[in-house]
């Protein structure tokens, strides 16, 4: 009903009304279920605090060089749980971060701003190098703009069904409300303004250009929500990543894909 609304209503708005309407059904969150092997593996993880009033969540797997994993949008940290748990089981100590508005971090609104925020806190709060970062879909993609701003700093990076640029919600507001394109560019301009760049500059591949450090680029060619051939063009980007793909696992199940936590085992801890 409330979709519905939103709508009908969008059509006959200034498109400064229509933005305000767009992120209220765009930047809330859910909280997906976990499956029996997530749960198994966040039962165990330590929890720690970060942020300066400590009130977000992150865990903790293991020992050893620091590896930390980033959710996607609507994700949370057990999702990454099996990742992290295999990484520990290689000696590796694994964080997994839960962004404002997922998992057990409060909110029920994110932002683009709110990943890129959350990453560098935690990463002030760990206090120690990060010998490889592991992202999946938006949670990669904001890893990348950080690490071109400068605001974190790894050795690695593994991006997991990342977009080139922020377009899946563009994408699905337009299918949910289909918007005028004036409230939908000032939506663009919002999205873009978190990042502290231009859309233009964003779909040029901004977030991924003078990456130096080793990358790994994963993708699943059924995956209906960040295309496959979005690989090709970061890797297009990024000369010296290797890009791997599977087939079958779609956007999220691929977390759990044996051959994803092999080319990541592989990369991180072999390197």
């Amino acid at each position: 009903m409330f979709q519905s609304l939103v709508r009908f209503l969008i059509r006959f708005l200034p498109a400064s009304l229509g933005l305000r309407l767009i992120r209220l059904l765009a930047e809330r969150t859910l909280r997906p279920p976990l499956h029996p092997a997530q749960q198994e593996a966040l039962a165990h993880a330590q929890p720690l605090r970060y942020g300066h009033d400590g009130s977000h969540t992150a865990w903790s797997w293991g020992h050893g060089p620091l590896v930390v994993l980033v959710h996607g949008w609507n994700g949370r940290a057990g999702q990454m749980a099996p990742l992290a748990a295999h990484l520990a089981q290689q000696g590796m100590r694994c964080v997994a971060i839960e962004i404002t508005g997922h998992g057990s971090s409060p909110g029920r609104r994110t932002c683009w701003g709110s990943f890129i925020h959350d990453v560098a806190a935690l990463q002030r709060a760990l206090g120690e190098p990060v010998h490889a970062w592991v992202g999946h879909s938006a949670g990669a993609l904001t890893l990348m703009a950080a690490r071109a701003t400068g605001a974190i700093q790894g050795a690695r990076f593994v991006s997991i069904c990342a977009p080139s640029h922020p377009f899946p919600p563009i994408a699905v507001i337009r299918q949910k409300l289909n918007p005028p394109e004036p409230a939908l560019q000032r939506y663009r301009e919002h999205i873009a303004g978190q990042f502290g760049l231009s859309w233009s500059a964003l779909e040029g591949g901004a977030a991924w250009r003078g990456t130096v450090e080793p990358q790994l680029l994963f993708y699943d060619a059924t995956d209906r929500f960040v295309p496959h051939t979005e690989g090709d063009r970061v890797a297009a980007l990024c000369p010296q990543a290797r890009l791997v793909k599977t087939h079958g696992y779609s956007h999220t199940k691929v977390l759990g894909a044996p051959e994803m936590m092999r080319a990541v085992s592989d990369f991180v801890v072999s390197g």
